[in-house]
């Protein structure tokens, strides 16, 4: 006869797992600052106990507030317990609202102790033929563990019974209440025997079986200081092993059965991923979509225009082909149902361009990638455009991505459709059913209800909808424009460069290995380290953070250097080399168009600060302090019959930590064109302004740029070479005579402690929810951010702004000067040599007056043949 197989059941310790997964997890929040790290935590354990052991049914338990029968024996009891910190008991309705969502009671008794309801229910369970596991990393359910009952300890992940806890314990599990009841526990304010430690309990406890079996002998206990002390403390020791013991004849009223473990709500659960921006999580658990709709296929232009001649507005997605020309272009509107175009159709390209001139708003998701494709098929690009990309990053700059898959979960609870890998070949014909149809036209319909959500959202700010409607929108079809310019590359230097970089890497290694006296894989960190700190016997200066082996880190390299140990500079020069030959020599060529030009791409909803970046290829990243990378620059030249130009706001984040703290010292020092280095050296050291020298006026500029960037006095002394406590004068020193910028900081980090977020001069939101983090490392780097978000998030506005202002210019003009690149607070133009004269002119102006502050914005604006000429 087949034995039956036990039904399993899992009781989960929710407090232990609950506060274990808090002190697991540091520093996640929300972008908001909600604290999710305990959840998280608490959400992982779950889910690799449903998975990996697939109970039958399931409950979990959390402790009420109200007293138990321990405290009436023992009014100590828990006493000295902290109560839960505020960013842990604000995650506990989320975990209950977690188990809602699963479906999973949570069981519980006012006057019970959690741990005695589930030493009940896991006894009652057993007896009634359930394989129980209790689901724990608390030592104190070992005593129950035999026939029927085991542990799994959630933080070994492992499972425990009789014969595990007795090798991890060093004793069966009858006998740990015995050795706790000597030892105590300080965590529940269990006392215990006064002396007698965990070692010394194990012992007694293996040499005579039990506490009453001591107390029935206690003359055979032969360490004379544990017997006077059992002696001493006998009703104690009776009294902890009452305490220790747990419950097992309580009657809940629960029904076993209905601890059976069913399908989760997802949507319930999704609901509760999205608020705490869980993304994997919310994907997961996206419900199922059902579509109640066919797109409308367009064949002809005539159709398209009836179909869309009363429509004021359209939201549209464009979709490309390999090559990059429009392929079908799918349209939405409240009033119809989605449209989906043909772009090769016979006379549809000039119906598309000419609907996209007639007037009406079209709104996309990322509409610059959409200009792009119809500037390739050479249609009219609309005028009147929204861009659901740019007004989620407006909202909430540093969530964790702005791609339309990623809001539309978020924002609308659903996946999609999937674009089929081979829609770029996609034919389009019949009912529209086919998916790559369907994709196409659920981006255009998922976007206009994008578009009424977020853009209801930012009705709400005014400030916000400045920001969107003056800086980001406009600089769309600016941004299009200087990608499609690209600039053009000379790649017979960048190939007499690498060879010359290869030819001194050579030298470079045959180097290395002459001071090693091996040869070794310098890219190793692991193997330098061993032919620094072993073979050689350098100084350790660090070792690494989790491997805890030789750090070979920059900083570590260079302090190395700066003693005078020759293969650390060396190596300093090889990395260099090496990155720069790897990432940007060799790289660039292979992304040079038909036209010698290269091109990259300009992100706008990328950084939380409001500056651009760009990629495929990383422009702002060419390195710029070493000879080596500003050579690079040289690459980069003007088509024949023009020149580079340079134009850079000069020191535009001093000009607006003047401006914004009214300090009247560094407003006078502006308005005067006054080396404000120097300036503030002379404040700083009290001298006269002539007498600064050089080292003066560098440790001035180091701090002048350092507090607005939250520097450390640690951090000022190292950048310096001069100990801490030097440099916390000269940082105090600089205060004393700019009291105002510290006013200012003040204010600042009051403003994001407050209100979770900073401002910028323009309205911008920088939200920084880590600045009420409970770890002292994830809290100072948040007020660092908080610092200079302000100053950084208004530069890059005004630079926003003046590249706004310059196209407009250029565009009324009628000028052949094209704006190329921009990288922090320069902009790159291409200039004809007839038009160099005035055009320095109207560009200095307009850069100079896109804000009016309290003391002058200057750019600097230079040219040359090369990129690098220009910034000479």
């Amino acid at each position: 006869m087949v034995k039956k197989k036990r039904k399993k059941l899992y009781l989960i310790d929710g407090s232990n797992n609950f506060y274990r997964s808090y002190y697991a997890i540091r520093g996640l929040t929300t972008s908001d600052g909600l604290a999710t790290n305990a959840l998280y935590g608490f959400i992982q354990m779950l889910r690799k106990l449903l998975r990996e052991h697939k109970p039958d049914a399931i409950a979990v338990s959390f402790d009420r507030p109200a007293r138990t029968f321990r405290h009436e024996i023992y009014p100590e009891y828990k006493a000295d317990r902290k109560p839960m910190p505020d960013d842990l008991s604000i995650q506990l309705p989320l975990v209950l609202e977690l188990l809602e969502g699963y479906r999973i009671r949570v069981v519980s008794q006012d006057g019970v102790e959690a741990d005695d309801l589930l030493g009940s229910l896991a006894c009652r369970a057993r007896d009634s033929g359930y394989e129980v596991v209790i689901a724990t990393s608390d030592k104190d359910f070992f005593q129950l563990v035999g026939d029927g009952i085991s542990v799994y300890h959630t933080g070994r992940e492992k499972m425990l019974d009789a014969d595990a806890v007795e090798e991890s314990f060093g004793l069966p599990p009858e006998k740990v209440v015995d050795v706790m009841a000597i030892q105590g526990d300080s965590i529940d304010g269990v006392p215990g025997i006064p002396g007698i430690g965990e070692k010394g309990a194990k012992d007694l406890i293996r040499e005579h079986g039990s506490l009453e079996a001591i107390y029935a002998n206690l003359d055979a206990v032969g360490k004379k200081s544990h017997r006077k002390k059992l002696e001493e403390h006998r009703e104690i020791a009776l009294l902890s092993k009452d305490l220790v013991t747990l419950r097992c004849d309580l009657e809940p009223s629960i029904d076993l059965d209905s601890l059976a473990l069913t399908e989760p709500d997802n949507r319930k659960l999704h609901e509760l991923f999205r608020r705490c921006e869980f993304q994997s999580l919310m994907q997961e658990t996206m419900p199922d979509r059902t579509l109640d709709w066919t797109p409308v296929i367009i064949e002809s232009p005539e159709e398209l225009g009836e179909r869309t001649a009363g429509e004021k507005e359209l939201a549209i997605h464009v979709s490309g082909s390999p090559t990059g020309e429009p392929r079908i272009v799918a349209f939405s509107s409240d009033r119809d149902q989605a449209l989906v175009v043909n772009a090769g159709a016979e006379g549809m390209g000039k119906a598309l361009s000419s609907l996209f001139e007639s007037g009406k708003r079209f709104i996309a998701h990322n509409i610059k990638s959409a200009f792009h494709l119809m500037a390739k098929a050479g249609w009219s690009l609309p005028a009147d455009f929204e861009d659901t990309m740019l007004i989620s990053y407006v909202l909430r700059p540093g969530q964790y991505g702005h791609e339309l898959e990623s809001i539309v979960r978020e924002k609308l609870v659903r996946d999609l459709i999937e674009i089929p890998a081979d829609s770029p070949q996609l034919e389009l014909g019949g009912d529209g059913s086919e998916s790559g149809v369907r994709a196409a036209a659920d981006r255009a319909e998922s976007t206009l209800e994008l578009f009424r959500s977020l853009n209801g959202d930012l009705e709400n700010d005014p400030s916000l909808r400045s920001v969107y409607e003056t800086i980001e929108k406009p600089l769309v079809p600016v941004l299009q424009r200087m990608e499609t310019a690209g600039i053009r590359v000379d790649v017979d230097f960048l190939s007499e460069m690498s060879k010359r970089f290869s030819k001194r890497l050579d030298e470079l290694e045959e180097r290395i290995y002459g001071e090693a006296g091996e040869e070794f894989n310098i890219n190793s960190p692991s193997q330098l380290g061993s032919i620094l700190f072993e073979k050689l016997g350098y100084p350790i200066i660090r070792k690494t953070r989790k491997t805890k082996g030789y750090s070979t880190a920059v900083e570590v390299l260079e302090e190395l250097a700066a003693r005078g140990y020759p293969i650390p500079a060396l190596i300093l020069e090889h990395r260099e080399l090496h990155k720069l030959k790897s990432t940007y020599i060799e790289a660039f060529p292979g992304m040079i168009g038909p036209d010698g030009r290269l091109r990259t791409t300009f992100n706008q909803a990328v950084a939380a600060t409001g500056r651009l970046s760009s990629s495929e290829p990383n422009l702002q990243n060419i390195p710029i302090r070493t000879e080596l990378g500003r050579e690079i620059r040289k690459a980069f030249v003007a088509e024949e019959g023009h020149v580079i130009m340079s134009a850079d706001y000069s020191q535009i984040e001093l000009r607006l930590a003047a401006h914004m703290s009214g300090d009247e010292d560094m407003i006078d020092a502006f308005r005067g064109d006054i080396d404000i280095h120097r300036r503030t050296a002379a404040r700083m050291f009290g001298i006269d302004e002539r007498l600064v020298n050089s080292d003066q006026r560098r440790a001035a500029k180091t701090i002048n740029f350092g507090v607005l960037y939250g520097m450390s006095a640690f951090r000022v002394g190292n950048e310096l070479g001069i100990p801490t406590s030097e440099a916390k004068a000269f940082v105090q020193a600089y205060f004393d005579r700019y009291p105002k910028i510290r006013t200012m900081l003040d204010a600042t980090l009051e403003e994001a402690r407050s209100t979770g977020k900073v401002t910028t001069m323009f309205g911008r939101v920088r939200y920084i929810p880590e600045i009420r983090n409970r770890s002292f490392t994830v809290r100072s780097n948040a007020e660092r951010m908080a610092t200079n978000a302000p100053i950084q998030g208004s530069a890059a506005d005004i630079l926003k702004i003046a590249m706004i202002r310059l196209d407009e210019h250029l565009q009324k003009s009628s000028s052949r000067t094209r704006m190329l690149l921009t990288v922090h607070d320069e902009i790159v133009f291409e200039v004809p040599e007839e038009e160099l004269g005035a055009i320095e002119k109207d560009i200095t102006r307009v850069m100079e007056s896109v804000a009016t502050l309290s003391v002058p914005l200057s750019v600097e604006a230079r040219w040359g043949r090369s990129w690098f000429e220009a910034k000479q």
